[in-house]
């Protein structure tokens, strides 16, 4: 099978986690070859370096936008007639031409096909929002199947565009030694983690990008009642000590100062494991997601968490949670005193997490099989 597939910009963990799938997928299926068509900038670029894949790259510019249309209405079909493909492969967007090879289109992005009123956070605002409503309407009339990776996301595609093809659920996977290596944490990081250097009782979790739905304010909000309560906790962020003061402010500031806050800035994967391993429970206060890594992660590395209370969250986590008021503060730090103190509490989370794990896929490979699956069901 030959495959286009292709995402033009954009970045985080989001695509960290696909070009593990695509590596995987390029791993297990040798017969199959991939023609991967992103910008200039794109990490994708690193997997030129498979022997049955070969990298298109699109000068990433000031008119982004305007080079995304030219993809969508005709370079994308342009490049699958040259390369022979059998498949038309895109994350979020697409093609917006209908064409003779079938095309598939991967949704993650929840902004895409959430009701409006949960878009809200989106960091390009309300027009941005809109385009990207409106260009995925057009890509999923010109698809001739959409997968997604929730049984929610597929109900609102369903909702939004209608029965009128195939929509496939493939969950994302966690990461096993195969896929990425683990290694130790660097001893500058293990430092900073350490809580006899300032006391701590617990390291509470965060792992997220520094935009508007990750909803970091909320959490700063708790520990600095916490803090303010004489508890000894921890906050540990996988975001930069200028971003965390952006979205807390004075609170943030004196936290970092006391110790009561890390800013670690962004987590290589192949030291994500043990850094979970270095901290004791979890927080989520995300408004918004298609499917977090975050979750997935705290339930496969045998950690509990404390999550928004939103459908998204609990249609993932089950039981397998604390349920929290996304914007309340005051619940998050009852929240996380209460777990702190609770082990029963905390080794029920983590039994029930295991069992929510059994349901999703053990490895990438095994997110790349079902993907195949998909595309032939579709050829």
């Amino acid at each position: 099978m030959r495959i286009v597939f292709q995402y033009y910009s954009g970045g985080g963990g989001g695509l960290a986690n696909f070009a593990l799938l695509l590596q995987a997928y390029l791993h297990r299926f040798p017969e199959d070859h991939i023609t991967i068509v992103c910008s200039d900038n794109s990490s994708l670029r690193q997997l030129k370096f498979a022997s049955n894949a070969d990298v298109i790259l699109i000068r990433e510019g000031r008119f982004k936008e305007l080079t995304r249309l030219w993809l969508g209405c005709v370079e994308l079909n342009s490049i699958a007639k040259r390369t022979r493909a059998d498949i038309i492969w895109s994350l979020n967007l697409g093609t917006y031409i209908k064409s003779k090879i079938p095309t598939v289109l991967s949704l993650n992005n929840a902004h895409q096909v959430y009701p409006k009123e949960d878009t809200k956070t989106h960091p390009g605002g309300g027009l941005r929002v809109f385009l990207l409503r409106l260009f995925f309407r057009l890509s999923s009339r010109a698809a001739h199947g959409i997968i997604v990776q929730t049984p929610l996301m597929a109900k609102y595609v369903i909702d939004r565009c209608g029965k009128n093809y195939p929509v496939g659920i493939v969950p994302k996977a966690v990461e096993v030694d195969r896929d990425v290596g683990f290694e130790p944490l660097p001893a500058h990081i293990t430092d900073r983690l350490d809580r006899r250097s300032v006391m701590r009782e617990i390291n509470w979790l965060y792992v997220a990008t520094s935009v508007p739905h990750k909803n970091h304010a909320v959490v700063i909000q708790a520990f600095q009642i916490l803090k303010n309560q004489g508890k000894k906790h921890r906050l540990v962020l996988t975001i930069d000590e200028e971003s965390a003061i952006q979205w807390g402010g004075d609170s943030a500031r004196q936290l970092i100062r006391e110790g009561s806050l890390v800013a670690l800035g962004w987590i290589n994967k192949v030291h994500l494991k043990s850094l979970y391993a270095k901290c004791d429970a979890c927080l989520m206060p995300s408004v918004l997601e298609s499917l977090s890594s975050s979750h997935l992660e705290a339930m496969e590395w045998g950690l509990p968490q404390i999550v928004a209370d939103l459908p998204y969250a609990r249609d993932l986590c089950g039981d397998a949670a604390v349920y929290v008021n996304p914007y309340d503060a005051e619940q998050w730090a009852r929240a996380a005193e209460r777990l702190s103190e609770d082990g029963v509490l905390q080794k029920r989370l983590v039994s029930e997490g295991r069992k929510r794990m059994s349901e999703f896929p053990e490895s990438w490979t095994e997110c790349a099989e079902r993907i195949r699956l998909f595309f032939n069901s579709i050829e």
